[in-house]
């Protein structure tokens, strides 16, 4: 029985050493194959590889995102190169198979040759993928925070800043149709005035006058641009509802008649008793050939209780100068806002107080745990995409490093070394790209806690003084 399995046995490994003997000696075949086409391609005119210089094999995230897409890879689609599922590789023409050939073989060195795989087929994604990770913010709600009147602070109660009775007059003229922070300024002027008119409602009747929102800026409509005045929302308590419906009702189209909504107001007021302060918001200077310091002056004059109080939104000079003259003959204050932001913190820094309903509906209007989670899920989804490009990418390179072999243009010893720099760039990006995760999840922690620690010291800061009333 051991007489007929010893045979066997030794004939099974002497067909396996053949097979051995055979592949090795295949193998030895190809790379002699590969080393005589190099030499054979050396001996003639030898291709220019001196563009693979420039070529980086990225390390750093700089260098990552200013890596450059590959010659015979810029057809291949987002979708493509972000895939979650192996994707083939089209297959070279003539003319770019004939291409690889000549510069590869015009090299011995793998790292020479690394650069050429990266040149020609390299993804065009990642400068797209990386600004966008890069650049995400995390969008979170930030409650707009009033800040205490200095009036407030300095006196120790509210009478000097809270009036009884308050008349909103909103500029309408076209030039608030130009645009600021790339939005219309009559968009942000009413969101402004919406805010305003909320606190004042808290312990003011309110009046809403609009001007300039009658005719056109053209010559032939400047008298009824400059005479119509409108009190399109009546002294009364505050309603939320129907004062922001006809906030948005406005339409910004004429000229300026700043005297004439001042006039107007003063001959509106005198049936009116108590304080009263006219608010302001306005564009630039008057366009209707009236006297706005000589209304002013008019409106508040022997009158401790009265004001013209002004906010110039992104106002050129001269008619900044105008506007600081109309609020000083009101004995009001006028306020400069550039842009969006400091029209809103303008528009309640020196004249209102925050409610209790207000400061207790801002402390719990943060951002909440769904803000993280969403703002995490999109950081993550976008690394994700980065991830599944490295792995789409590297995939077609050994894909290529293997037509090397077989086109018998590399040898097997090029080939490993070749694999084990694809294998280093790999995980060298998903290194990156992992860091570059955590560093964005937790730019989204210290945003939602900035947020948090500014609402909670704003409440605190509100509620100190409320105390001291």
């Amino acid at each position: 029985m051991f007489k007929k399995i010893i045979p066997a046995a030794l004939l099974i490994l002497f067909i396996s050493g053949c097979n051995d003997s055979e592949e090795a000696e295949v193998k030895k075949l190809k790379d002699t194959a590969a080393e005589e086409k190099h030499t054979k391609k050396n001996s003639k005119e030898k291709a220019d590889v001196s563009a693979m210089d420039q070529v980086i094999i990225p390390t750093t995230l700089e260098e990552w995102m200013n890596t450059e897409p590959g010659v015979f890879a810029l057809d291949y689609t987002l979708d493509h190169e972000t895939s979650s599922w192996p994707q083939d590789s089209r297959e070279l023409s003539t003319e770019e198979k004939k291409e690889l050939e000549s510069v590869i073989t015009a090299t011995d060195d793998t790292d020479t040759m690394f650069k050429i795989i990266r040149y020609y087929f390299g993804t065009k994604v990642y400068k797209n993928l990386l600004d966008q990770q890069v650049n995400y913010a995390a969008v979170m709600n930030e409650p707009y925070l009033p800040k205490p009147t200095k009036e407030i602070e300095k006196n120790g109660n509210s009478e000097g800043a809270v009036r009884a009775k308050a008349f909103i007059l909103m500029d309408a003229s076209s030039s608030m149709l130009l645009p600021v922070d790339g939005k219309q300024k009559m968009g942000i002027a009413k969101i402004a005035v919406k805010r305003f008119a909320k606190t004042l409602g808290e312990k003011n009747e309110v009046s809403l006058y609009a001007y300039g929102h009658a005719g056109t800026q053209e010559n032939k409509d400047k008298e009824l641009s400059c005479t119509q005045i409108d009190e399109v929302y009546p002294l009364q308590n505050y309603n939320e509802k129907e004062f922001n419906s006809t906030v948005d009702e406005v339409a910004a189209k004429g000229w300026t008649p700043l005297a004439a909504a001042i006039q107007t107001a003063n001959g509106a007021s005198k049936e009116v008793e108590g304080p009263l302060t006219v608010y302001i918001v306005s564009d630039g200077a008057e366009t209707c050939d009236g006297d706005p310091v000589k209304a002013a002056k008019e409106f508040a004059q022997n009158n401790e209780n009265r004001r013209v109080n002004i906010i110039g939104f992104n106002v050129d000079q001269k008619g900044e100068d105008q506007l600081k003259a109309v609020a000083e003959a009101g004995n009001g204050e006028y306020i400069s806002a550039e842009n969006s932001e400091e029209l809103n913190n303008s528009i309640a820094e020196k004249w209102v107080i925050p409610s209790v309903i207000d400061t207790l509906y801002i402390k719990l209007s943060g951002p909440d745990g769904f803000a993280i989670s969403n703002a995490k899920y999109s950081i993550g989804q976008l690394s994700m995409k980065l991830s599944n490009a490295v792995n789409i990418e590297s995939n077609r390179f050994k894909r290529m490093i293997k037509v090397l072999v077989d086109e018998e243009l590399i040898t097997s010893e090029q080939e490993e070394e070749l694999i084990d720099k694809v294998n280093q760039y790999i995980e060298q990006l998903k290194a990156i790209n992992t860091q570059l995760k955590d560093e964005k999840n937790k730019e989204v922690d210290d945003e939602y806690n900035r947020i948090h620690q500014s609402i909670d010291e704003w409440v605190k800061e509100i509620e100190k003084i409320r105390s001291e009333q």
